[in-house]
């Protein structure tokens, strides 16, 4: 996300410093020495009493943004700080960050192509919409809606906690936990995987994955995926067993196929229409899993991968 202030002076002549009335000489350090991306309302009344301010909040506000050191983010109460020397906020994850700091107990994690990218597993950055797992009782914001993509996927809020990566692989991969996803909770290789299987038209860099399918799947803990996939249908756990075998992780595929649930095994699809990258029209039928592939293996025989 860009975000510039209208009106305001970097609007007017980027590069050029902006003022810092007297009044707000003290909420000015504090803020430029934390460099906050977001900033609400109780946060900046808060600041305001540490620097020993009686300045009326809304007052505040409405100065900050006339001089071009707060901008809007669509969101009531919450407001992007512009930090010194910069004329834009560029940031990806800004609406994100600032639902967050406003409802810090929401359940929301980074899903998709962007867990991906954070993983390792795209080559490329995706671009908009930032894709966000939340559970269904959850209602997303009206000024968050144009910035991102929600996938639903049964979880109970309880369940946010275990949609991250292992400890384990953080460490593997050297990955610092608090940075890794851009500071904000996002699904681990297991999580995706169920997303992939339950809802493979919901990720948008298909031709990306397959070609670092292989990563991916080695990436999986079979354990942590039976797990999320419990109160999923049959189908996703035919379509995360196929799609780990196709990653060359065959054993592990065939373990957690053997866990699904019992009953009558259906012939389910995997295909990704709707998706940016293009569909594969070949199509390839897998009796061990009972899936017909119009997406990854016709896939891994353009790149080569098959």
């Amino acid at each position: 996300m860009i975000l510039s202030e209208p009106g305001s002076p970097e609007g007017r002549s980027r590069g050029r410093d902006r003022r810092v009335p007297g009044w707000a000489a003290g909420l000015f350090a504090d803020l430029a020495r934390d460099q906050p991306s977001v900033v609400t309302r109780d946060d900046l009344a808060q600041r305001l009493v540490e620097v020993g301010s009686g300045r009326d909040v809304d007052r505040t506000v409405q100065e900050l943004r006339r001089l071009g050191w707060l901008a809007p983010v669509g969101l009531h109460d919450v407001w992007a700080f512009v930090p010194p020397g910069r004329a834009e906020v560029l940031d990806p994850y800004l609406a994100v960050r600032a639902w967050r700091a406003r409802n810090p107990e929401v359940a929301v994690r980074l899903a998709g192509d962007n867990s991906a990218w954070h993983l390792g597993y795209l080559g490329r950055q995706p671009g908009p919409p930032v894709s966000l797992w939340l559970p269904s009782a959850v209602r997303i914001p009206d000024g968050l809606r144009p910035s991102v993509s929600v996938v639903r996927l049964r979880w109970p809020a309880d369940m946010a906690d275990r949609l991250g990566p292992r400890a384990e692989l953080l460490q593997a991969r050297r990955l610092d936990p608090l940075r890794w996803s851009s500071r904000l909770p996002s699904f681990g290789p297991e999580a995706l995987l169920v997303q992939l299987a339950a809802r493979p038209s919901s990720f948008r860099s298909w031709t990306d994955l397959v070609d670092r399918l292989d990563r991916f799947a080695a990436d999986v803990d079979v354990d942590r995926a039976c797990e999320l996939l419990a109160v999923q249908s049959v189908s996703a756990w035919q379509r995360a067993a196929y799609l780990l075998h196709q990653g060359r992780q065959e054993p592990l595929a065939m373990q957690l196929f053997s866990r699904r649930p019992p009953g009558p095994r259906p012939v389910v699809t995997l295909a990704a229409t709707g998706a940016d990258d293009i569909e594969a029209t070949a199509a390839l039928f897998s009796s061990q899993f009972g899936v017909v592939d119009r997406l990854v293996a016709p896939l891994q025989l353009v790149l080569g991968k098959a």
